[in-house]
């Protein structure tokens, strides 16, 4: 071998052992700066066992963020988007209390195709005794570029238990700002109920994410009364009412949003939050509502807050522990035992994946967390000072990629047997999200 060939073959040999040693080393930090969500939780963590999940529907395209709703009749009824928050909504069927789910997207109104937001799903209890459906759907403006603009929301009704429901009606949306006056010297823009203005001086649409949220039936003088608070938020991160009520005809109506949180808006500004569930105290204690609402900006835990007042006025908002902290919550009560369950996509804030990670959160679990409302009341009240935590943590699925693309969820409950369906890609090789089903009592857990 001549010397000209040693020196390639040596200078080849260095070559690959560098590689080497900097594939170990990159390897080793790799796995030595790896962070696991679940570690962070401060109660214990209990795991659904794979005998109470189940698919509701899944396809080769993404399916997400679907919410659920009892009928009187008994069914449950699944809506979700065909994509990524946006999509024709798809609505999924069970007259089994989710033993079996049929899709009945075939019956739906032709306005709920092309739309704009994940819809939320309720089943509005009037105090004459009678009950409708209502299907929420923000308009939100999407990239500069998409088809999709502001545009208030749209609500559906159905009065006989989701077999038929009404054309998608519109809120708050182009046609109503195009009916407003400009704004003029005499504009109170500081006022909650002050709609957003462009730089010509004309009304805006409401830019809507998540509407609603939340809807909370609401007491006067001490009795519930057909009226129901609604919250929504928008790309500024200012959460907003609005109260839902029928006219004579029975068609809803919404109030001017209102900018609730603007005692607070330092708080609300700098966590970002959002996508806010509000819960209510189990009779005789019903008079105080909990708020519980997502850190968007990833600085702060999930925030909470109380109101006595039917929701005129917040307590100061504290952070929630690790074991409350992610997105979308939605809460359910356990009626036979009294123990309360909220379903939410977990993500501990300003914690990296692993090294290498550019997000400033890690998660991919949907979980659970299993508590009281006065463990939440002790929370909101004596913030990091209370020891109640809660008592356990449910994770129910896990992402088989670790993102945090998964746990918008609806939540029932019915004669301790609860029935959750969210989206997730749950299954090993699933490469786009899926609807699973979550069906089980606490004591097949805890």
């Amino acid at each position: 071998m001549t010397l000209g060939r040693k020196k390639l073959t040596i200078l080849i040999s260095a070559i690959v052992a560098t590689v080497l040693i900097a594939a170990i080393v990159l390897t080793t930090v790799y796995f030595c700066t790896q962070n696991e969500a679940l570690d962070f939780v401060e109660i214990p963590v209990k795991y659904l066992d794979a005998k109470y999940q189940s698919v509701v529907d899944k396809t080769d395209s993404y399916l997400g963020h679907p919410d659920l709703v009892s009928t009187d009749d008994g069914a449950l009824l699944c809506a979700y988007p065909a994509g990524h928050g946006k999509g024709d909504i798809i609505m999924q069927k069970s007259t089994d209390y989710g033993a079996s789910w049929s899709d009945v997207s075939a019956t739906l109104p032709d306005s709920w195709e092309k739309s704009q937001e994940t819809p939320t799903l309720y089943n509005l209890q009037f105090t004459d005794g009678s009950s409708k459906l209502l299907l929420v759907s923000g308009c939100p403006s999407w990239d500069p570029d998409d088809e999709y603009y502001a545009d208030g929301f749209n609500c559906s009704v159905s009065s006989d238990d989701g077999k038929t429901w009404s054309e998608f009606m519109n809120f708050y949306g182009v046609e109503w700002a195009n009916s407003q006056p400009a704004k003029s010297a005499d504009t109170d823009t500081s006022d909650p109920l002050s709609p957003n203005y462009g730089e010509d001086g004309k009304v805006l649409p409401y830019d809507v994410i998540v509407a609603m949220s939340s809807l909370t039936q609401l007491k006067e003088n001490g009795e519930y009364v057909d009226k129901w608070m609604g919250t929504f938020h928008d790309y500024d991160f200012y959460n907003y009412t609005s109260i839902l009520t029928f006219d004579e005809d029975g068609n809803p109506q919404w109030s001017q949003p209102k900018k609730f949180l603007h005692e607070q808006r330092d708080i609300e500004s700098k966590a970002d939050i959002c996508e806010i569930e509000i819960v209510r105290a189990a009779a005789p204690n019903d008079d105080k509502l909990i708020l519980i609402g997502r850190g968007n900006s990833r600085v702060t835990n999930s925030l909470i807050a109380v109101s006595e007042d039917e929701g005129e006025t917040w307590s100061e908002f504290r952070e929630l522990p690790y074991a409350l902290t992610g997105d979308r919550h939605k809460a359910e009560y356990d009626e036979t035992t009294g123990k309360l369950l909220i379903s939410f996509r977990l993500v501990v804030p300003g914690v990296k994946r692993n090294i290498f990670d550019n997000s400033n959160f890690t998660g991919g679990y949907w979980v659970a967390w299993v508590g009281t409302f006065d463990d939440l009341l002790s929370y909101a009240e004596n913030g990091n000072k209370t020891d109640k935590l809660g008592e356990a943590l449910i994770v129910l699925g896990t992402t088989n990629d670790g993102k945090a693309d998964c746990g918008y969820s609806g939540t029932i409950c019915k004669d301790g047997t609860f029935v959750l369906t969210s989206y997730g890609k749950f299954e090993k090789g699933a490469k786009n999200p899926y609807i699973m089903q979550a069906k089980f009592k606490l004591s097949d857990v805890l």
